[in-house]
């Protein structure tokens, strides 16, 4: 697993495709190390559960099937519905 630490500077967006296997703990702890490495927002998908989590500094948000996910910080104005990102 490479950790948001092995860069200089995270990208302001990022996301992260959470496979069954992933250990919760390790999916918050590199979200963490984004944010703490330059980063403003962390998108955790979850394809399975059709699952959305936005973790910024300030907030986390959770979006589920039959919503629509926008972007917190970045990219203002981005939305998706789950449903069509995850089809």
């Amino acid at each position: 697993m490479l950790l948001a630490s092995s860069f200089l500077k995270s990208f302001p967006l990022s996301a992260e495709i959470i496979s069954p296997t992933d250990l919760a703990e390790n999916v918050f702890l590199k979200a963490q190390e984004y944010l703490e490495s330059g980063g403003e927002e962390v998108w955790l998908v979850f394809p399975e559960s059709k699952w959305i989590i936005i973790v910024t500094e300030n907030q986390g948000l959770m979006f589920t099937s039959g919503q629509v996910v926008t972007t917190q910080k970045i990219l203002i104005g981005f939305s998706v519905a789950i449903d069509d990102l995850l089809a």
